[in-house]
């Protein structure tokens, strides 16, 4: 695997529906790709929360927004990729 591990040491949460990705288990193996990792709840380890409802209420968006959690869209989360 030579992907460049650029993502290494980061932890994803997904939530809400998304627009580039077929399903969510397509987003995540692209996040594994590059090293990252994918939980399926907020926590203080959280690096990144993708969601394209950046201001949803959602739990997952007020949890993250209480613990500090950046919240990115698919287009950030596709940025990080290409730069």
């Amino acid at each position: 695997n030579n992907e460049k591990q650029i993502l290494k040491d980061k932890i994803f949460v997904i939530t809400g529906s998304l627009n580039n990705y077929k399903n969510r288990s397509e987003l995540q193996k692209e996040i594994e790709k590059y090293g990252g990792k994918v939980s399926s709840s907020i926590s203080k380890k959280t690096s990144y929360l993708i969601n394209n409802d950046i201001n949803s209420t959602s739990s997952k968006n007020i949890s993250a927004k209480k613990l500090g959690v950046p919240i990115i869209t698919e287009e950030n989360f596709k940025n990080f990729l290409t730069n």
